[in-house]
């Protein structure tokens, strides 16, 4: 029998683990590694701070999926991979060998090593600390979240919306180290999203770079003390540390570099998606979980190909791509290249998209 490992339990993985189900390849067996049985799903983390959606809304019993699929489930870490040797060694020491390994275990945080950061800051990567760091923050008597982009901004609203309908009376400050928020979207839908944090009475500080916190401060480059309670640190993604120590190719940054069939290129054995890889062919490419759906069905279609010696495809991103942020009050912000669109219709929208989603992963 051969042997597929797949490493992490990120949106492409969980389409394999499904296909699985009803299609398993012959004569192969499958084996998920995953540091927790539960899979949350980010596209619902909003929601979920809001007080939208309960902690079974969001997530997947990936354990039951693998027991599902027929698979072995190992709730363990990977923490060094032999792409000559093809094994791998996980935190709790198990050495296993695959004939095919693939890796969809996201990003990290960037710029953890700042120092306090480790030490007074919440962080929701791996996303598993996602649901206990939320509920602090919504408890919190001054909270605070450093990071302007989507996802700081979409939590920053969805938790100050919260604190509205239960009556708390300190704002949500956000702070972005760019001189606007959203800065990798055009100039246009960073004022709408400006106007819409300053209506929702968020205090915002931008063009400020935090150079440490400690115990009640927040310390920017420029020496300004921000005072906070609870403060959640969401300063962009960080390549995993595993392919840099595995010495597997990686980016600059340590993503792991894979080519258009979602290989790498000299152990074409070894596999990735979502965004603990760079491509090729889009180096640039956003770390954004619509990517990781769309080379869902690239990878299993390869790793079929791989296991069975038939043909795979090759994954070209879009040069656009649907972005929808929940604003708070069941309202959305739509985001489509250059085009913008704000109300209930683009939340709607967003819950119909994400429900999809999780329930297809979630029946029995």
């Amino acid at each position: 029998m051969k042997q597929l490992i797949l490493v992490g339990a990120g949106h492409a993985h969980l389409h394999i683990i499904k296909q699985w189900i009803d299609h398993a390849i012959d004569e192969v067996e499958l084996t998920i590694l995953s540091p927790n049985e539960y899979q949350y799903y980010s596209g619902m983390f909003s929601g979920y701070t809001e007080g939208l959606y309960d902690i079974e809304d969001i997530r997947v019993n990936v354990e039951s999926l693998a027991e599902q699929a027929g698979a072995t489930f190992y709730k363990e870490a990977v923490m060094s991979v032999d792409g000559e040797q093809k094994i791998l060694l996980t935190d709790k020491g198990k050495v296993l060998s695959y004939d095919a390994v693939s890796f969809d275990i996201g990003s990290l945080t960037a710029h953890t090593d700042l120092p306090g950061i480790k030490e007074y800051a919440k962080r929701i990567k791996p996303n598993y600390h996602f649901p206990d760091m939320i509920k602090e923050m919504q408890e919190s008597s001054n909270p605070v979240i450093v990071g302007g982009g989507i996802a700081g901004t979409e939590l920053a609203l969805s938790l100050q919306a919260y604190r509205q309908k239960h009556q708390e009376i300190a704002h949500v400050t956000l702070i972005s180290s760019s001189n606007r928020l959203l800065e990798n979207q055009s100039q246009k839908a960073s004022n709408k999203m400006e106007q819409i944090v300053q209506e929702r009475e968020i205090s915002t500080h931008t063009g400020k770079r935090v150079r440490e916190i400690d115990s009640t401060h927040i310390i920017t480059e420029t020496n300004e003390k921000i005072d906070y309670k609870d403060v959640l640190w969401l300063a962009g993604p960080k390549a995993p540390d595993l392919f840099r120590v595995s010495n597997l190719p990686i980016d600059e940054e340590g993503y792991l570099q894979v080519e258009s069939t979602l290989q790498v290129k000299a152990h074409p054995s070894i596999f990735g998606a979502g965004d603990c890889i760079t491509l090729t062919n889009a180096p640039n490419l956003p770390k954004n979980g619509v990517f990781a759906i769309k080379q869902a069905p690239i990878l299993w279609d390869n790793l079929k190909g791989f296991l069975t010696d038939s043909d795979g495809q090759h994954y070209k991103p879009q040069k656009k791509y649907l972005a929808i942020m929940s604003i708070g009050h069941k309202e959305g912000f739509l985001l489509y290249g250059s085009w913008t669109f704000k109300g209930k219709l683009a939340w709607k929208l967003k819950h119909s998209i994400d429900q999809k989603f999780i329930q297809s992963y979630q029946q029995n």
